[in-house]
């Protein structure tokens, strides 16, 4: 790939670095895809070397083929689930994203502060309240909540994430108990107590926040048998993938107090939420909180990341 012939579309640009587009100008032609400008994705892999995007397109062989001109995607995120990588392998497209960097990643910890937040946002019904007073109310009795102090959080999935989750839980002094499956994972880590699998955990735990990649070894881990298992007062955060959760079973879970509230960042099938049975719940019940995919979105974390895969890009245009 000659430099001077690189081309590079930027899409969901909004509030993107300009110190990196000057960057990354330093040794292609970078294009910027306004917000409001019409755009069709698989035109615009037809036409760039680089397609840069956040999680708001999904890759697969409707849009790219061994045809298109792209050969690096470009992606500021963890998760790839919204690429089908055994499609790009195939036809010899890379992609350039988070994934494995844990290095790097430890300075990136917009979506553990997030799982906290969210887990005291539904157990002190922050959201409700604040709505009320909206509407003139001043009704502090209706909103009485439950403490993180002393409580049980389980961790599922103890990578950085995890790892980082399980310490804000101790410094609000909670115990930590948590399941992971790679022995690397555990070692030199004080206390978390680490357990046989996430239905013991369900059963002590009074928070349970997931950690854990999705693919498709851990679609639906957690389904009905999970949820009643857990505690009766308990709640459950997900800032993960939707779809490692079956969310009939939330749902039912919900429905059927097994658990007392959940708070989610992620639903399966984003971002097309039409008519989703959770949202639906969600509008008529205080217990269940739902977010548009805002853990990782930080004006901190995306600076950083945005110049990590900037220069990942360069080495692979190089």
């Amino acid at each position: 790939m000659e430099l001077q012939k690189t081309k590079i579309l930027i899409a969901e640009a909004q509030d993107f670095s300009p110190e990196v587009i000057t960057k990354l100008r330093q040794y292609a032609e970078v294009d910027v895809q306004e917000t409001d400008a019409p755009f069709d994705l698989k035109t615009a892999l037809e036409r760039y070397d680089v397609f840069w995007f956040r999680l708001a397109h999904k890759i697969n062989e409707e849009v790219l083929n061994e045809n298109s001109r792209c050969r690096i995607l470009a992606t500021p995120v963890t998760g790839i689930d919204h690429i089908d990588v055994e499609l790009c392998e195939k036809i010899g497209v890379q992609i350039a994203c988070l994934k494995g960097e844990r290095e790097f990643l430890k300075e990136v910890r917009a979506t553990s502060e997030m799982a906290i937040g969210l887990a005291m946002a539904v157990m002190r019904n922050i959201p409700d309240a604040r709505e009320s007073v909206k509407e003139y109310e001043w009704e502090r009795d209706r909103f009485r909540g439950n403490e993180l102090y002393k409580k049980t959080m389980g961790i599922i999935g103890f990578g950085r994430l995890g790892a980082i989750m399980a310490d804000y839980a101790k410094a609000f002094g909670m115990k930590v108990v948590a399941v992971e499956p790679r022995e690397e994972a555990k070692e030199n880590v004080e206390g978390v107590d680490f357990l046989a699998d996430q239905n013991e955990l369900a059963e002590i735990s009074d928070v349970v926040s997931l950690h854990v990649n999705y693919n498709k070894e851990t679609h639906h881990l957690l389904g009905e048998e999970f949820f009643k298992k857990c505690k009766p007062s308990s709640y459950f955060v997900n800032t993960s993938r939707g779809g490692i959760v079956d969310e009939n079973a939330l749902l039912a879970a919900l429905e059927k107090k097994w658990i007392k509230g959940a708070a989610l960042d992620v639903l399966q099938g984003e971002p097309d939420v039409d008519n989703h049975k959770l949202i639906d719940y969600a509008k008529k019940n205080r217990n269940l909180i739902i977010v548009p995919h805002i853990g990782g979105n930080t004006y901190e974390s995306f600076e950083k990341t945005e110049h990590f895969i900037a220069d990942k890009i360069i080495n692979l245009i190089g």
